[in-house]
């Protein structure tokens, strides 16, 4: 009898799940460079590179895209000229069913999909003060890869809880080794997409994958969230190394022994350790890690060449300084401070508690151990 009650309780939340997405019938034989024929209206909130990006792969589908921008030149620029005239995007022609505005109402009414990508710590309170707006049953998928310093909690708790939308909303959470420069020049490039309810990923996954844009599913939402935000601090971390000089030897056992931490804080939090072994962890840490277009790595590069930690920040959005700090928080809440080195010696030095040059003795000489 009780596996009969878990069977129809299981049915009830698909068929919950089913009526939350509002889509057409999609097909998904190959057709030109759009995997699926369905066709939705798909708000981007946000005009930075990745913002931009995501809009550009969604129009790219023959989808109609609309841009929320909060600075109307930029908004103007767009709907005459067809170009985004800041984050290094200037360069680049956008497709002519993007059009963008300033108005949150205009740029969400409709919209079958809201993409997310706004900075992370600033958010919530977006969420919050547009949540009239915002209708309660559009998946909205978040791009941004950060945890809420605040609050110090997921993304997705403070852009649900009381700090922004305070309601239950469709979210889905997209991430992957993915820079925004090289998805506009189609270069090919593969992410993942996870949500609580398969359909929603499915959705997603269909609506925005093409023969240059692969999106993967899954439902560990939280380590699909965790590994793109908790990558960025180590990222950080490499680009320490790379500004001290240290060589491949240095990266090469950083980033594996970061995997190591990143993968035990994840699975601690309740994320999947196969989550973490793939686009969301690996490999958004790599892409960081070695990549010249991480502003987490330029991060680490400028500290270590003399550069004030809030003269960097003041001009640029670094994920990694407000998650280092709530990392820790979350290695602390699972008993894990004295098993994230990498993490601890990162956060340090960021918070100003720890000198680059003390770093290695911390690290190198900790008491050994095996792998």
């Amino acid at each position: 009898m009780a596996a009969l009650d878990d069977l129809q309780a299981a049915m009830d939340n698909l068929q919950h799940a089913m009526s939350e997405l509002k889509s057409p019938k999609v097909n998904t034989k190959l057709a030109g460079n759009n995997l699926s024929d369905a066709t939705v209206k798909i708000c981007v909130l946000g005009a930075g590179a990745f913002g931009t990006a995501m809009a550009t792969v969604a129009a790219r589908n023959n989808h109609e895209v609309v841009i929320y921008a909060r600075d109307q030149a930029v908004v103007d620029s767009i709907n005459n000229d067809h170009i985004n005239p800041k984050y290094k995007m200037e360069t680049f022609t956008l497709p002519s069913n993007i059009t963008s505005t300033t108005n949150v109402a205009e740029a969400v009414a409709g919209a079958g999909l809201i993409m997310h990508a706004l900075p992370a710590q600033k958010s919530p309170d977006f969420f919050r003060e547009h949540k009239d707006v915002i209708p309660d049953d559009v998946i909205i998928c978040s791009t941004a890869k950060g945890l809420y310093l605040r609050s110090k909690c997921l993304l997705s708790e403070a852009i649900l809880g009381p700090d922004g939308l305070d309601r239950a909303q469709p979210m889905a959470f997209l991430s992957g080794p993915s820079f925004a420069v090289q998805i506009m020049q189609e270069m090919p490039t593969a992410v993942v997409v996870g949500a609580k309810f398969m359909p929603h990923a499915v959705a997603i996954q269909r609506w925005l994958s093409s023969l240059s844009f692969r999106v993967y599913t899954t439902q560990d939402t939280v380590g699909v969230e965790l590994g793109g935000a908790l990558k960025n601090p180590l990222a950080v971390g490499a680009g320490m190394i790379e500004g001290l000089g240290l060589g491949i030897n240095t990266m090469a056992a950083l980033v594996t022994r970061a995997t190591k931490e990143l993968m035990k804080l994840c699975t601690a939090m309740g994320g999947k350790a196969e989550t973490i072994s793939g686009l969301a962890g690996i490999g958004d840490l790599m892409l960081t890690a070695f990549g010249d277009l991480s502003r987490n790595r330029t991060c680490g590069m400028r500290i270590i060449q003399g550069e004030k930690l809030e003269d960097i920040l003041a001009t640029t959005t670094v994920e990694g300084v407000p998650t280092a700090e709530v990392a820790m928080h979350f290695g602390q809440l699972c008993g894990l401070q004295d098993e994230l080195p990498i993490f601890t010696a990162v956060a340090g030095i960021l918070a100003g508690t720890m000198k680059p040059e003390e770093a290695q003795q911390f690290l190198m000489g900790r008491p050994l151990g095996s792998e």
